[in-house]
């Protein structure tokens, strides 16, 4: 028995099909016509959900779409990237972890479309500064921390676990092993200091208070920021990249984290592969 799967506005979406009706011995009998009808309803159930998916996934495309189209450097090639790396690290530590393996997929499928959006919050910031063709000053600087706040503050959501994990990677990528990264100890809602140093300002969280999707996705982004050109630089060599990955980790990176990007590093050159930046005009 075939029965479509039918969207609100009449498009097929798909097909759910079961074979083989059995009866109470076992033997092998006709679709009933209450299984015609029970199946249906099913059917109706199962098109709503995708449709509701379809929208969603819609949506976060569009968002990702909007940073591209503010910062010249959030480009499509560049989400995917980090999105293939964040996926490959964390099935790794899965692995090492005994995560099971219906709690792996989930994570990993919300994990790939989060950390596309771990940028998202720099549409919050000036062009003067986002599109500045040189470094950053001090005060600038500053002001670009904040996309992680303004990042975390779109997913308000308190029953998605989605919205949990994308608010926090949007607020952490930035967060340093070693407690000296940003924004530290922040509500992205009220933007009040929730712990602080002597002098009033956020402290940096630091270790395993940084979740793990955001340390994954630090160790993602920063490669990729370093082999790829930017204004106020070329890209730097591979093995000087992997120096520079290996150096930070303790510091800026989770050290068991660096040890399972290296163990997969084929996985991470495949990905680099399969998203080459567009050729400058």
């Amino acid at each position: 028995m075939v029965i479509p799967l039918i969207s609100t506005d009449k498009h097929l979406m798909g097909v759910i099909q079961v074979l083989n009706a059995k009866d109470k011995e076992g033997k092998i009998v006709p679709f009933s016509k209450d299984d015609e009808v029970l199946l249906t309803h099913f059917a109706n159930n199962a098109s709503i959900v995708l449709q509701r998916a379809n929208m969603t996934r819609t949506m976060i495309l569009r968002m990702i779409k909007m940073s591209e189209l503010r910062d010249p450097k959030e480009t499509g090639t560049h989400v995917n990237r980090v999105a293939g790396y964040a996926v490959d690290i964390y099935d790794c530590w899965a692995v090492h972890h005994d995560i099971p393996e219906n709690e792996r997929t989930k994570f990993r499928d919300m994990l790939r479309v989060s950390s596309m959006l771990h940028d998202v919050g720099k549409v919050a910031i000036s062009d003067t500064i986002l599109k500045k063709p040189a470094r950053f000053t001090p005060e600038e600087y500053k002001i670009m921390q904040t996309h992680t706040i303004y990042g975390a503050s779109l997913f308000t959501s308190t029953n998605s676990q989605m919205d949990d994990l994308a608010q926090q990677i949007a607020l952490t990528h930035h967060e340093n092993w070693d407690g000296t990264g940003y924004p530290g100890w922040v509500d992205p809602f009220s933007g009040e200091v929730q712990k602080a140093d002597d002098t009033g300002n956020a402290l940096g969280k630091k270790g395993e208070e940084i979740p793990l999707g955001g340390r994954i996705v630090a160790i993602a982004d920063v490669f990729d920021a370093l082999c790829s050109r930017r204004v106020y630089k070329d890209p730097w060599g591979e093995d000087e990249v992997l120096s520079e990955m290996r150096k930070m980790a303790g510091t800026k990176f989770d050290p068991e984290l660096i040890e399972i990007f290296f163990e997969i590093l084929p996985n991470i050159r495949q990905t680099q592969n399969h998203f080459p930046d567009k050729p400058e005009k």
